[in-house]
């Protein structure tokens, strides 16, 4: 470890000039011995969750933490997922039971716990707040799902525009909820649920469909829709005002995560068709670019801008990855620590290393504009 620190801080003051020069260096996080993995979710304290799969090519939740990749495990079954992670560690995905039934589920100190539902076997937690509040959606019987809310033990059921399903992707700390919801012709419209009625926010001119996919603490939406029967766009809502994000010259954009200071991470189409992550400042989009692959996606950014998600390689991999800010030198050096820590246990526990644990595939990136 003391090693894996020099190293780490002669390489940040070996770029110190760079640094300053440009916005985002990608950093490699592993995965779990199966060579795919992806990151969904970032808290404030740079804590990772998401989803990798083994080296029997089954798909597990797992979290990030200073270089170390923790397999979170399921609920008896095979495969999990972690979507979502609080300030307190708290984390909210899906895990399946021994008869493979995807379970909403809620991981606290590193166990799973599941979630009830609306009656129905299955269901998902998308997000969840710093209060430890989690939304998503959940079966009412074998074939309709509303979005609900977990807080406590118990599970409510927000109900729908009128039609019969909804989910709900997003909670913020005054206890707003978004997500979509139908209507009484089975549309499926962007809907904030607040103060215990539901309704619909206005997506992009003309749209025939939309989605809020999340919400801030300053109430600021993040949407999917279509407009003028075009193809889906990102899109924010800040006070009823909609603001079109716009692609990188292809079709179609996505919008997955935003944080307290209103900037939205996603992923964008470029001219050719394939996609690549983007971070929107309020003002533009800055693509962030891949791991010498064609494609990346983000997933979700912190109040301090580190953005996570995944990035395909040049081999075609799909690994987790994580954009850091560069003029934050001290929390670059903080990133690096772990990723060199990684690097310092597979060699340990490589054969002829001197470890005794399971090393974790990864590599520290620099990535150039």
């Amino acid at each position: 470890m003391f090693v894996a620190g020099c190293i780490a801080l002669l390489l940040v003051g070996s770029i110190g000039a760079t640094v300053r020069a440009e916005p985002y260096r990608i950093i490699e996080l592993g995965d779990l011995g199966g060579g795919f993995s992806r990151a969904r979710a970032v808290n404030s304290l740079g804590q990772v969750v998401g989803e990798s799969t083994l080296p029997s090519r089954v798909e597990h939740a797992f979290s990030w933490r200073s270089g170390t990749l923790s397999d979170l495990g399921t609920l008896g079954g095979q495969r999990s997922r972690a979507l979502d992670i609080n300030g307190a560690g708290q984390i909210a995905g899906w895990a399946q039971d021994p008869a493979g039934t995807s379970k909403p589920a809620l991981w606290e100190g590193g166990e799973a716990r599941e979630l009830p539902t609306l009656g129905g076997a299955s269901g998902v937690a998308w997000g969840i707040n710093s209060l430890g509040q989690a939304v998503g959606n959940a079966y009412l019987n074998s074939s309709v799902y509303h979005a609900a809310l977990w807080s406590g033990t118990g599970v409510t059921d927000l109900g729908t525009l009128g039609g019969s399903y909804s989910i709900a992707y997003d909670i913020n700390l005054r206890g707003d909820v978004v997500g979509s919801a139908d209507d009484s012709l089975g549309r499926e419209w962007a809907c904030l649920w607040s103060g215990g009625e539901v309704r619909r926010i206005e997506g992009l001119p003309g749209g025939t469909w939309s989605t809020a996919r999340g919400i801030n603490d300053r109430g600021q939406v993040i949407l999917w829709g279509d407009t003028f029967g075009g193809a889906a766009h990102a899109a924010i809502w800040d006070d009823g005002v909609v603001t079109d994000l716009g692609t990188f010259g292809g079709k179609e954009s996505w919008a997955y995560g935003l944080n307290n200071r209103g900037y939205v991470v996603g992923w964008a189409e470029l001219s050719l068709g394939n996609y690549h992550a983007f971070v929107y400042d309020g003002t533009s989009m800055t693509d962030l670019g891949t791991l010498g692959g064609m494609f990346s996606s983000a997933y979700g950014i912190n109040d301090a801008g580190v953005i996570v998600g995944a990035a395909m390689t040049a081999t075609g991999q799909w690994q987790a990855v994580a954009w850091v800010p560069a003029p934050e030198p001290v929390t670059m050096c903080l990133w690096v620590l772990g990723a060199c820590a990684v690097f310092v246990r597979r060699r340990a526990a490589a054969p002829g290393g001197s470890g005794s644990g399971i090393g974790v595939p990864a590599r520290v990136c620099l990535w150039r504009r």
